[in-house]
């Protein structure tokens, strides 16, 4: 009895890992993401948006120079932007019941900012704009409807679209009769 237990055990442990999936003739592997740019989603939805090669070839130099301007901002703004220290708790503190601060641990919330990183930010932003907007201008007009949605599913602003109301020219003019 314990023998046969014994072989059951071992041959369930005996297990094999599948075999790799190996593309076959004519299926094409999954391409990695692109670079997290404007364009680069652009790019990673090429089949979608069924570009055509040469419009794919232009956009791959457009996100390439994108890639290339943000590198730079990139590299100064982890200098800039450090982490807030974390508080240490000394050992009385511990033991007279004081417990650290909770912090939000997310990607980029507890950096510490200032105005040459906000600058970077609106010189990254604009970057990104500019060459979604040359991106665009190469689309066609039913590739321009896929490539809206495939941007406002990232949260990205559609070149050419108008956010929201306007304020009328008279924003922040007093109230008629209300001047100080």
């Amino acid at each position: 009895m314990r023998f046969v237990l014994s072989l059951l055990l071992a041959v369930a442990a005996c297990h094999s890992e599948p075999a790799p999936h190996h593309p076959t003739e004519g299926e094409v592997p999954p391409l990695p993401p692109a670079s997290g740019t404007p364009v680069g989603y652009l790019l990673d939805s090429s089949t979608e948006l069924k570009l055509r090669p040469e419009q794919l070839e232009k956009l791959q130099k457009i996100d390439t120079a994108l890639v290339a301007e943000n590198a730079d901002i990139d590299v100064q703004l982890r200098q800039i932007e450090k982490p807030e220290p974390e508080e240490q708790i000394s050992p009385q503190e511990s033991k007279a019941g004081k417990k650290a601060e909770r912090r939000n641990m997310a990607p980029g919330s507890s950096v510490a900012g200032n105005a040459d990183s906000v600058k970077l930010h609106k010189i990254r932003d604009n970057n990104d704009k500019l060459a979604l907007k040359t991106a665009w201008s190469l689309l066609d007009p039913d590739q321009q409807t896929t490539a809206k949605k495939v941007l406002e599913d990232r949260g990205l602003e559609v070149p050419g679209d108008k956010k929201g109301p306007h304020a009328p020219d008279e924003a922040g003019q007093p109230v008629p009769g209300m001047e100080p």
